[in-house]
């Protein structure tokens, strides 16, 4: 996939921060769904205290095992010019946080296959962390797709410092370029997605896996932490749900 072209007339603005008004209801109703009346005021009670302390990101950067200042999240009011953006697609984007490592390593431990296997692509990849807890598996490659410079280049950094402490020779790569243009690999594949994006780039992506396992039918994993567009996983008919709690859902193709 060719990468985004250098462009001094990058986009102006900032990065959307929240979620549609949509996926905010959706949201709710699932987290009463999946925890109960009891269990769903408490957090939402947390949430409103941390937002008016103003220490609810700090706790979700920090919630990480490696949690260090490579993969500490970029400041939220980044403009697009701070962040390299250069996509019309920044505007459905969001912030990036790292990735839990106890919620990585639970779903990807849950899937029956053979690690040796399947290609494993992150897409939002922002600085690499999945990236780098997905070296703990002998996938055949390992590709994050992120559409902020800035964030792909800091991925491409850690990926090289990891690699040279570590002394492996893994083949491990991150891509600037959007995610809405990446093509898939014509082999058996886990697709991670860490809440990197809504609305319409998230709609063309699921058009995309959907025209790529209809011309080529394959094993194909879907695992999304911090499910906002979960229901429009559950709608596509090219996929069927494996799982779904509080913390990610899994999907597997229907087309294999």
């Amino acid at each position: 996939m060719p990468q985004l072209a250098d462009n001094p007339h990058a986009l102006a603005g900032r990065v959307n921060h929240q979620p549609t008004l949509r996926n905010r209801i959706y949201a709710i109703f699932r987290t009463f769904h999946l925890q109960g009346t009891k269990t769903a005021i408490s957090h939402y009670s947390s949430r409103a205290l941390n937002i008016l302390t103003r220490t609810g990101q700090q706790e979700a950067v920090c919630e990480a095992e490696v949690c260090d200042q490579r993969f500490a999240a970029v400041d939220l009011d980044a403009s697009f010019a701070e962040l390299a953006i250069q996509s019309p697609n920044g505007r459905w984007g969001l912030p990036y946080v790292p990735t839990k490592e106890e919620i990585f390593h639970k779903a990807l431990q849950s899937l029956p296959i053979t690690a040796e296997d399947y290609h494993f692509i992150d897409l939002g990849a922002g600085k690499g962390m999945a990236l780098l807890l997905a070296c703990k598996y002998p996938f055949k490659s390992i590709t994050g797709v992120e559409y902020s410079k800035t964030l792909a280049e800091a991925a491409t950094r850690n990926i090289h410092d990891y690699l040279g402490e570590t002394g492996s020779d893994r083949t491990v790569q991150s891509i600037w370029g959007d995610a809405t243009d990446f093509e898939l690999p014509d082999a058996p594949t886990i697709l991670y997605l860490y809440n990197p994006f809504q609305g319409k780039v998230m709609d063309r992506v699921i058009e995309n896996i959907e025209r790529s396992l209809r011309n080529k039918p394959r094993d194909f994993w879907v695992v999304y932490g911090y499910p906002w567009e979960f229901r429009k996983f559950d709608r596509s008919p090219a996929f069927n749900t494996v799982e779904s709690n509080s913390d990610y859902c899994i999907y597997r193709s229907s087309f294999r």
